[in-house]
């Protein structure tokens, strides 16, 4: 009895999240049928400073930002893209947030549960198209065939229940932050540059960027990267260079948009490595006439 009333109560929960987002990120279903144009895909940094809306009025493309927070492994980036098409028809464009905040791929060895909690709700019983992300956040036995288990072990069991707990980029369609740069609470350092990858891990994220645009090249679909602004704290131009010369070897049209004039307004941003919307709108106002992206999206 115990066993079909717990059956009966996580079916239940489950028709009632089915279709909708319990926390923001846990947007799988949502992004099914869409059908875009454009898909943008990577990190916080992406999921940031990408505004779909501005893409689809400025270049009349329905545009999708599938970014993850706190995920900077290209893995994640396909894995997100694998799901995106287990679900719709390939787009023409994907344009990956790419600079040295970017990890190489841990498909088999990552720990990074970041957002785990939130993606839980995929593990029971997961369905073909949500495989992907359940195995690269590792759900184990007990987790995906244990009504109940995985809402009660990740918390989110209440925010299932009201649907009260969801972030703004449900209605925004990516991470916006109206916020100024609060530096009493977050102070300005350069602490951040040791999250970038060494010169010694090139060869490890050429072949994890190499295995997205080969990802792509299956599907018909044009790759290119763009490399957005950081705060002047944190910008090191030796590395930030690499992600051009890494780009030119695997021949995927690059845009570095890291301007000095945007990296040194600190108005811009809302910490070291995040812009805040004034910030994503003046590097909308670079992109919309940048001759690379309308090159790009004009073939």
């Amino acid at each position: 009895m115990v066993a079909a009333v717990t059956f009966l109560l996580q079916g239940l929960i489950s028709l009632r999240i089915k279709g909708k987002t319990v926390r923001g990120h846990d947007n799988l279903e949502q992004m099914a049928d869409v059908n875009a144009d454009l898909l943008f895909t990577g990190s916080s940094r992406c999921f940031a400073h990408f505004d779909p809306s501005f893409f689809d009025t400025t270049f009349n493309l329905k545009t999708v930002n599938i970014g993850v927070d706190g995920h900077p492994q290209i893995s994640m980036a396909i894995v997100r893209l694998q799901d995106y098409l287990l679900r719709n028809k390939p787009p023409k464009f994907v344009i990956f947030s790419f600079d040295p905040f970017s990890a190489p791929n841990t498909f088999h060895k990552s720990k990074n549960n970041v957002h785990k909690n939130d993606f839980a709700r995929y593990a029971f019983f997961p369905s073909e198209k949500d495989l992907p992300m359940v195995n690269y956040f590792h759900f184990n036995f007990w987790e995906k065939y244990v009504p109940l288990y995985a809402m009660f072990k990740y918390k989110l069991l209440g925010d299932a229940i009201f649907l009260n707990n969801i972030d703004n980029s449900v209605k925004y369609g990516y991470g916006r932050h109206d916020e100024s740069w609060d530096t009493v609470a977050i102070p300005v350092t350069d602490t951040l540059k040791a999250k970038m990858f060494k010169k010694s891990e090139t060869k490890e994220i050429t072949n994890s960027l190499d295995s997205l645009k080969k990802m792509c090249l299956t599907k018909n679909i044009k790759l290119l990267c763009i490399q957005t602004p950081v705060y002047k704290s944190i910008y090191d131009e030796s590395i930030f260079s690499e992600t051009k010369k890494i780009c030119h070897y695997l021949n995927i049209p690059f845009i570095d948009a890291n301007k000095e004039y945007i990296r040194n307004n600190i108005n811009y941003f809302y910490n070291s490595n995040h812009m805040n919307k004034q910030g994503v709108d003046e590097l909308n106002r670079l992109l919309k006439d940048d001759p690379v992206l309308l090159d790009f999206l004009s073939k």
